[in-house]
């Protein structure tokens, strides 16, 4: 093992103890290890930050004497010099500029990755669900199939029920027909699988990288003893 490498695993078991001792009520050494963690994010993510953006799309071209680079780049110059004038007091009114067309280029591409990414997929593979070839096999019905595809189809407009609303009441209460309610119900349970299956895939990943951790200390210590 190399010193650099023996100096990295050292490191790492220290952290790994540090974040440990909140369990025992230390509230010190696991702080410090919160504001490494953050500060060492924040560093590495400013640096691609500048490495990846700012001198290829902002420095770089302003470097060109003439040319369409030049007047291009000369937008997200202004748009920050904008954004870093919310720094002081006089500058909050002008800094909304840039703030308005980061969101709204946020919210486009947000839009554009849920529709082609999401949305749209998991429309087609619902109706895909419900084809003759999936159905039927050598003209016999495919009947596990066949529960699938209502059983899916049922979990998406259970689920889009959840969020259905009527009118009000004169007392301000929403009123909701009973098979509203029904199907509603039967959404709450199709989103309540959901949510479990995220927490079992965030809590099994959390469990692989304590485990993971644990070994390391393990073989560090048997290394050494």
């Amino acid at each position: 093992m190399s010193p650099s490498e023996l100096l990295t695993l050292i490191i790492g078991i220290a952290l790994t103890v540090m974040v440990f001792s909140y369990i025992l009520g230390d509230r010190l050494f696991f702080g410090i290890a919160t504001h490494l963690l953050i500060g060492v994010s924040a560093g590495f993510l400013a640096l691609v930050v500048i490495q990846k953006i700012i001198l290829p799309y902002l420095i770089m071209p302003l470097t060109y004497e003439t040319g369409t680079g030049f007047f291009l780049a000369l937008v997200p110059l202004a748009l920050s010099i904008l954004l870093v004038l919310m720094l002081f007091r006089r500058g909050t009114q002008v800094g909304s500029i840039p703030l308005a067309f980061l969101g709204g280029a946020l919210a486009a591409l947000a839009i554009i990755g849920v529709t082609r990414g999401t949305l749209a997929p998991q429309i087609l593979s619902t109706v895909g669900r419900f084809a003759p070839e999936q159905l039927m096999h050598e003209t016999e019905p495919q009947w596990s199939a066949i529960l699938e595809a209502l059983t899916i189809l049922l979990g998406v407009i259970a689920v889009l029920f959840v969020f259905h609303h009527q009118g009000q009441s004169k007392a301000g209460d929403v009123v909701k027909p009973v098979f509203l309610e029904g199907i509603g119900s039967i959404g709450q349970i199709f989103i309540g699988i959901t949510f479990g299956a995220l927490f079992v895939g965030l809590f099994s990943s959390a469990l692989i990288a304590l485990i993971n951790s644990l070994s390391e200390i393990i073989d560090f210590i048997t290394l050494w003893f």
